[in-house]
């Protein structure tokens, strides 16, 4: 810890940054229009010093953390530090030369001043659900380049000295479906950044700038320990994993991941080496979002109360070969990269599962993306509805895994029932878990869900993305794999119509169901080894169905309750079998 700022002065200033993004982010879901941000929270924001290094964060999404990482450089390398004024905003949105990792996240970054000189910047990102491009809602697996994909931002002034720039705001409304909402979340934007601008001031006001600055380097340094003292308990040596991508956008197919961890002493590396190259459709990731995935990761495994800011990124090492999926070259479409980040997630637990088997989790099931679009009769108004449907988490060696939850990187909430039907010309006819879909495993994988959408508009489009449909998540330690997901179209009647992993622009009738599926998470150990009287508890909350009970984990039942000899019998009968095999 820097010696010129002792502890309570450092801890406290902790918190005020803490707490200012904290109050930035309650200010950005509150006064923001479009539900994908007030009620879905498809939004994070962040404190850094004027070098680019995090020193707070409240993220919604860990995914969020890669169209902030380069955020502050990419800036600065525009507009040098001395041309900075107080009130001036700059947005960008770009994975290339912006700091941004798809080009929906529009990202608002403000310099603060203390003493008439730049001393930290505050910024705010948020998931702007239609800037332009090919498909409504600008997300599409299908893209095969990032021009396709929607207006690309480089840093650029949307503020001067407090004044709106009427022109550049002109220019963003006229390249959005929807530019009423884009205005409106826009200026919650500016209203979240104002906020954190006062608090700060306030934090450099009471302490003094050099204090500030000591405590801010102090932070950064007590993360840095406090991750090499954790990476530092695993076993060193080298681990491995490989998982696949089941689409590329474009066309279904094997996409390989691969990764090799090497833990010495205090210090993790990841190589991606071995990945296969960037891939036709929007799977892509920037090495920003791959660099989200692995702080994640390593976050996760080793102390999730780890300080979010830049010192514990220092602990970390990652070789990521340029033109590979993890690392993709311009212009390669990268808008769904988040669905690549969350099967990246579970080649990383799943390399550490041998290092930190207490602490990782197996297999998950990605969310399933389904946009909607078209005219909406009730207002004669153009919409677009970006929908994420959360999947399920994978088991823990001491938990069932979660139902119907977002995973990984990725976090934004379900879209309220209430909302959707109030928003949008659209009827929410089904939602439900899907029973008998978790993984079985000593700990069950969590639950998939079902919902089954109706969309009422006229000139209606759908376009859908998703993975694990042609392979479920895999199991940990024995457990089983989870389910795979699946888009279907007019379930249950004579024309219904599986959709593939990917589709864009789809034009469908008003009064057209699609069902979403999606996949679940696998399990943790044996399921033979389940405690009966929990598969009996799963029974009766309809979580797994009887027969299902009996064929994945040898236990009976008998008006409710376990037969205790019959599933001794099954139990004894399998081990016996396997003692033969």
């Amino acid at each position: 810890m820097d010696p010129g700022c002792d502890r309570i002065t450092t801890e406290v200033i902790a918190h005020r940054f803490a707490a200012a993004a904290d109050e930035m982010m309650a200010t950005l879901v509150k006064t923001a229009y479009s539900p994908n941000i007030k009620e879905r929270r498809d939004c994070s924001v962040a404190i850094f010093d004027t070098a680019g290094n995090l020193l707070a964060l409240t993220a919604i999404a860990p995914i969020h953390l890669s169209s902030l990482l380069g955020l502050v450089e990419n800036i600065t390398r525009r507009y040098p530090l001395d041309r900075f004024r107080p009130g001036d905003g700059f947005l960008t949105n770009d994975p290339y030369v912006g700091g941004g990792s798809h080009l929906p996240d529009l990202t608002l970054a403000s310099p603060v001043f203390s003493g008439g000189w730049p001393v930290a910047f505050v910024a705010n990102i948020a998931h702007h659900s239609d800037v332009g491009g090919k498909v409504a809602g600008s997300e599409s697996a299908d893209c095969t380049s990032i021009f396709q994909e929607g207006l690309r931002i480089p840093p650029v002034k949307l503020l001067d000295e407090g004044e709106l720039c009427a022109d550049m705001l002109a220019f963003v409304l006229l390249n959005t479906r929807t530019p009423r909402e884009r205005e409106g979340d826009l200026r919650a934007q500016i209203a979240t950044n104002a906020i954190g601008v006062r608090r700060v001031q306030e934090c450099f006001a009471r302490f003094g700038a050099d204090t500030v600055h000591r405590g801010a380097r102090a932070l950064l340094d007590y993360a840095e320990s406090r991750a090499r003292a954790e990476i530092a308990r695993l076993p060193d040596g080298t681990y491995e994993n490989e998982e696949v991508l089941d689409n590329d956008g474009v066309a279904d197919g094997i996409v390989r991941l691969r990764v090799k961890i090497t833990i010495r002493a205090d210090r993790i590396h990841f190589d991606f080496t071995g990945t296969d190259g960037q891939i036709a459709g929007a799977r892509n990731m920037p090495l920003s979002a791959t660099l989200s995935c692995v702080y994640y990761a390593v976050k996760a495994v080793t102390d999730p109360a780890l300080p979010p800011n830049a010192g514990y990124f220092r602990a970390i090492g990652v070789t990521a070969p340029e033109g590979t999926v993890v690392n993709c070259r311009p212009p390669a479409a990268v808008g769904d990269r988040s669905a690549t980040g969350n099967v990246l997630g579970d080649l990383l637990l799943g390399a550490l599962a041998d290092a930190a088997p207490d602490r990782v989790m197996a297999g998950c099931g990605p969310l399933h993306g389904l946009i909607f679009s078209g005219v909406d009769p009730r207002r004669n108004e153009y919409f677009v509805d970006y929908e994420t449907y959360a999947g399920a988490s994978g088991a823990l060696s001491a938990l069932d895994g979660k139902d119907a939850i977002r995973v990984h990187v990725s976090g934004a909430a379900n879209l309220p029932i209430e909302s959707v039907e109030q928003e949008f010309p659209l009827t929410v006819g089904r939602y439900e878990l899907i029973a008998d879909s978790g993984g079985p495993g000593r700990h069950r994988g969590g639950l998939a869900t079902r919902r089954d959408v109706t969309i009422w508009a006229e000139q209606a489009r759908l376009a859908g993305r998703g993975l694990r449909q042609s392979r479920g998540a895999s199991g940990l330690f024995g457990g089983s794999s989870g389910c795979p997901g699946v888009f279907v179209l007019d379930p249950g009647e004579n024309r219904e119509t599986k959709l593939p992993g990917s589709f864009s622009e789809l034009e469908v009738d008003a009064g057209t169901t699609v069902r979403v599926d999606t996949p679940s998470g696998a399990g943790f150990g044996d399921p033979w080894e389940r405690d009966p009287e929990r598969v009996r508890d799963d029974v009766a909350a309809g979580k797994v169905t009887a027969p299902a009970a009996e064929q994945s984990y040898g236990v009976a039942l008998a008006r409710g309750s376990v037969d205790a000899s019959r599933t001794a019998a099954l139990r004894e009968a399998r081990q016996d079998s396997n003692r033969g095999a």
